[in-house]
Formats: structure tokens, C-alpha cells, sequence
């Protein structure tokens, strides 16, 4: 009986990787269903455990081991980010729908960040020219999981690109991803605001942003929780205040960074503005399922309607850079 409970947990998922798997499971159902938000999609357990098999080759017989896993994770993060229902085929695991803090946040739309991160970094590199000379980047990298996805290939490069970084945030994700005593991270150095920490943002916030200088940085990478009309909204009024700042007060090319559900959700009462697309050099998102409901809200959002004056820069499998107010031909790669 030991022998075989050995066997019988090896064949099982760690917790990590079960947990990573899910959320790119919904990621990935988000980006094919005409769903809302990902919030809205729930996945009967006997597709997740036939999903779990294709992908790694391990049946689950029932849901026991997924549901315990689960709650154990959250239990360590100390947040709810899962829901349990009923569907015609069963029981079924959703999202929470009290999606308010960084923690929780930085789990959804695993897939669309990493594309637009990818983006992103791309983006920078090209602009570098070839072949690729040491220089030194200056990059203010503002708030939310999309731009901290931007750090992380940062750092997945620094080893490989002959390039320093002067990183300015208030992003503690971005800290603790670039803050690290590798080799490779002593090509970044790091400069933060003064303020408090905010648990729910994970921001340094204040108004001071004398610690940023009066420089002119090369890039400036801002996201965004809402999008309506053109006009970009936040939950705080306290980041709002500090995003304006940066978006209006400060040189650099700006570039603003979605994932597509931000054009889902309408901006409700409480929601406070800080800026307008077109007040971005760059717009970047991933690249969504064509006529999905994702992808037309986006297109809506960023159509002559909702927003004047874009056209499409590049485009390729997995993102799209947009460029405001000028008339470019569509680079497809």
C-alpha cells in the first residue's frame, strides 16, 4: 500500500504547476468564448481533468485532489480566487467575481499579458537597431500585473542583451522581479518614489515624485483597468492622481499596455480617469481570436467610434502595435 501511494503521487500534479495550468486553461477558453469576463466563464471539473490529461498525460479519476489543491492554494495567498458551481455536466470551477486586489489580478488573463509583454519588449529591442551596442535603457515602469510581466522578460534577457537598465517604478511586482543579486541583475539599477504601500494596488503611493527626476526617460509603460470611449479609468483615485502625473508630466515614449478585457467592463460609479488612448506614443495588445466577443469590444473601443485616429503598426500571431493620430501601413510578421 505505501509502494503504491508513492506511485499514485507521483502521477500527480504539483500545486504550482496545477494551479499555473488553470489559469491559463481560462485564459485560453476567455480568448475562444463569446464570454464578458473571464469572471463569467465556468468550466465543468470532468473537462478541466480531460484537459489536465491531454496536456501532461495524468487522469484523474474524480475532482477531489484539483478541489483540495485548490483551496490549499488559496489558503497560502491568503485571498479567494476561485468559485465552485454546477453545470449540466456537473460540478464546475469558475473565478471569483471579487476581483479587487493585485494578488488576485495577477493570476487572470495569464496568456494576453505575456503576449503584450512580449510586445512590449520587442518593441524596445527593434527600436535599438542592429547590430545591438551596450547602452543603457531608462524605463519607467508604472503600475499593475501587465507592466510587471514586461519586468519579467526584462529579466529573462538581461543574461543575453549587451543592455543596462535604469528601472524607475512604484510597482513592488516589478521590485521584486528585477531587485534579485544574480550576476545578471547588476545590469539594473532600481529607483522607487516615496509614499506608502497600498496592499491592494501593490503600489508605492504618494504624490511625491521628486525621486524620478526631471530626466527624459526612453520609455514610460502605463496599463489601465477600464477603457470606454477613449478614456482610460482606475480604481483608486489616489493611482489616478499619481498615473495622470506621470502621463502628463513626464518626456519619455509613452506606451500603454492591455489585454483586452479592460474594454469589457463599463466603467462604473467610483471609477476615476487618468488619461486618454491617444495621449500614447504606443498602444499594445495581444492578438485575440478573431469575432470573438474579446476581440470585438477591443476593436470597438479602438475604432473610429470609440477612438479616432489608430491604425495598426504591426501585427502578428501574437500582438498588435497601434500607433494614434498617423496614417502606417500594416506591417504583418
Amino acid at each position: 500500500m505505501e509502494r503504491k501511494g508513492k506511485e499514485d503521487l507521483r502521477h500527480r500534479l504539483k500545486q504550482k504547476d496545477l494551479i499555473a495550468m488553470l489559469f491559463i486553461l481560462f485564459s485560453e477558453e476567455y480568448d475562444r468564448l463569446q464570454a464578458d469576463s473571464i469572471t463569467d466563464i465556468a468550466l465543468p471539473m470532468i473537462f478541466i481533468r480531460d484537459y489536465i490529461r491531454q496536456k501532461t498525460g495524468i487522469a484523474y479519476s474524480n475532482d477531489a485532489w484539483i478541489t483540495t489543491q485548490v483551496h490549499k492554494y488559496e489558503e497560502e495567498l491568503g485571498t479567494t480566487l476561485f468559485s465552485k458551481s454546477s453545470s449540466p455536466s456537473g460540478p464546475a470551477l469558475g473565478l471569483c467575481k471579487d476581483i479587487f486586489t493585485y494578488e488576485q489580478k495577477r493570476h487572470l488573463y495569464i496568456t494576453q499579458k505575456i503576449k503584450t509583454a512580449n510586445g512590449v519588449f520587442d518593441l524596445i529591442r527593434n527600436s535599438l537597431g542592429d547590430p545591438l551596442m551596450e547602452q543603457t535603457i531608462s524605463i519607467l515602469l508604472e503600475a499593475g500585473s501587465t507592466v510587471t510581466r514586461v519586468a519579467e522578460i526584462i529579466a529573462q534577457n538581461l543574461a543575453v542583451l549587451p543592455l543596462r537598465w535604469e528601472v524607475s517604478t512604484n510597482n513592488l511586482g516589478v521590485i521584486e522581479c528585477l531587485g534579485k543579486t544574480a550576476p545578471a541583475y547588476r545590469k539594473v539599477t532600481i529607483s522607487v518614489p516615496q509614499g506608502r504601500f497600498d496592499p491592494a494596488t501593490n503600489l508605492i503611493l504618494g504624490e511625491d515624485l521628486d525621486v524620478y527626476g526631471h530626466k527624459e526617460f526612453d520609455w514610460i509603460i502605463q496599463g489601465a483597468s477600464f477603457l470606454s470611449r477613449g478614456s482610460l479609468y482606475v480604481e483608486k483615485p489616489e493611482e489616478a492622481i499619481l498615473k495622470s502625473r506621470i502621463l502628463h508630466d513626464y518626456s519619455g515614449t509613452k506606451v500603454l499596455v492591455l489585454t483586452g478585457h479592460e474594454a469589457t467592463a463599463h466603467a462604473q460609479t467610483g471609477m476615476h480617469p487618468f488619461g486618454k488612448v491617444s495621449d500614447y506614443d504606443y498602444i499594445i495588445h495581444p492578438t485575440l481570436t478573431q469575432d470573438s466577443a474579446a476581440s470585438r469590444r477591443l476593436e470597438k473601443e479602438l475604432s473610429d467610434e470609440g477612438m479616432p485616429g489608430l491604425s495598426v503598426m504591426i501585427r502578428n500571431w501574437s500582438y498588435e502595435i497601434m500607433i494614434p493620430n498617423r496614417n502606417t501601413a500594416v506591417s504583418s510578421q
